[in-house]
């Protein structure tokens, strides 16, 4: 086509022309408006998060991706949809999210973070066998210092609650500095006085009460002791006196007696250590600064600063 055809001579070539120009005027402005669109949304999302509205801010962040899929800040709206998840107790959600945070935007920073994110959900959830089984596989190549750092000092917590002590050890020689603990903190924890469920179970078996007073339970030692020798002597006696069905009540509630009894105190045992382990790990947790990257409520994760 021409540009006679386009414009030709006559009074009506202003007008035509007037409009060409306004179209490609909204053509050229379109762009930025969406870019300007999107990131008032992306910042109505962000806005929701630093406010503690996690549920809200997952609806917002869905809503930027759906609008804008190919955004160069997708991979950071995808991150933070999943910590909104996770922050907001969703965790099939959040773990959905980072998957897919992961399939979209492999060569990202972000899909480093993911990694390690997936790994806190178990670790979350006490299942620390799993976590560290997911930190075994490498990390993206753009994962910083600070992600792979992160990754060991995760790996460590995840031993020292398992109480796999002899790999913890390992790992933490291999980069002491990273930790914040010293090898000292380490084989004290291993070296903690525990109870033995076995012990404990034995002297009940011998004298009802006795693996209770063993594991420091006074009140539970007395109570034992008292039932059992309750009820066998009131069998015994309703047995002496010709009460035989009586005494034989007694004396099968007794046996239960007994048998909870044994069950109680290797139980207590176990209690015991665990409730000693637990507080142990959670001295030397707040000593050594280590905290997961779930727990970060701010709208941008500190570690952005050491992305690559």
């Amino acid at each position: 086509m021409t540009l006679q055809r386009l414009f030709p001579a006559g009074p009506s070539v202003a007008p035509r022309l007037l409009i060409l120009l306004a179209a490609l005027s909204l053509i050229l402005l379109a762009a930025p408006l969406r870019a300007e669109t999107a990131a008032r949304q992306l910042g109505f999302a962000d806005a929701l998060f630093a406010e503690g509205d996690y549920y809200r801010a997952v609806s917002e962040y869905k809503r930027y991706l759906y609008l804008q899929p190919d955004s160069s800040w997708a991979a950071q709206a995808h991150l933070n949809l999943a910590r909104a998840s996770l922050l907001a107790g969703r965790s099939a959600e959040g773990r959905q999210a980072l998957d897919a945070l992961i399939s979209r935007h492999p060569a990202s920073p972000q899909a480093a973070a993911a990694q390690l994110l997936l790994a806190e959900i178990p670790f979350r959830q006490k299942h620390y066998q799993q976590s560290h089984q997911l930190l075994q596989q490498p990390l993206m190549d753009s994962a910083s210092t600070f992600l792979r750092q992160h990754q060991q000092r995760l790996s460590l917590w995840n031993l020292l609650h398992g109480e796999q002590y002899p790999q913890a050890l390992a790992l933490w020689h291999s980069n002491p500095a990273i930790f914040g603990l010293k090898e000292a903190d380490l084989l004290a924890l291993q070296q903690q006085p525990r109870k033995s469920p076995a012990l404990a179970g034995s002297l009940s078996a011998v004298l009802p009460g006795a693996g209770q007073l063993y594991n420091g339970r006074y009140r539970e030692a007395g109570l034992a002791l008292a039932l059992n020798a309750a009820f066998l002597l009131g069998g015994l006696q309703a047995i002496d006196t010709g009460n035989s069905i009586l005494g034989g009540i007694l004396l099968f509630f007794e046996a239960g007696w007994y048998g909870g009894n044994i069950y109680n105190a290797m139980n207590s045992a176990h209690k015991f250590n665990r409730d000693q382990h637990q507080a142990a790990l959670a001295t030397l947790k707040q000593r050594s600064g280590f905290s997961l990257l779930s727990d970060d409520k701010q709208v941008r994760l500190q570690f952005d600063a050491h992305f690559d």
